[in-house]
């Protein structure tokens, strides 16, 4: 594999997105999909080090921080953040507020979170609107691409 975000962006994050959305009520694949994504920017700064553009990026862009903040709640139990923070991307997060919603399927259904007409289901953050995994680092992979 080549070491630059192209190739890494093409041979490793598109098909992980890609299984995870074959599979898009699995927290495993949503975590590989979130840390694949979010380690693109070590191959956009390469060789530099990517804190600074980490930090500029997860302002741009509140699906990147929020790629970041699962990515590395999955790899430390909890994300680094102010967990009173007003701005959902400040946050700090905990592994355990990562759930699979399971679709609304007879004998899959569980009421509170399945969504009725929802045949797939999803991974999500508690209490945070808008979280549906898929979309946020299938948007966070093209915000990425911008950068290049």
């Amino acid at each position: 594999m080549s070491a630059d975000a192209e190739s890494y962006i093409r041979e490793i994050v598109d098909p992980t997105i890609g299984d995870f959305r074959n599979h898009p009520a699995s927290r495993r694949h949503a975590f590989l999909a979130c840390i694949v994504t979010f380690h693109c920017i070590d191959y956009i700064t390469h060789p530099i080090k990517p804190q600074n553009l980490r930090h500029r990026f997860r302002k741009e862009n509140a699906d990147f921080a929020t790629v970041d903040r699962v990515a590395h709640a999955f790899k430390h139990v909890k994300s680094d953040g102010d967990s009173k923070s007003s701005l959902k991307q400040n946050r700090s997060l905990h592994v355990a507020s990562v759930f699979e919603r399971p679709p609304a399927l007879t004998g899959v259904m569980q009421c509170g979170l399945s969504r009725l007409g929802d045949l797939q289901g999803g991974v999500e953050i508690w209490e945070e609107d808008g979280s549906n995994l898929l979309s946020v680092v299938t948007k966070a992979a093209e915000f990425l691409r911008t950068k290049m």
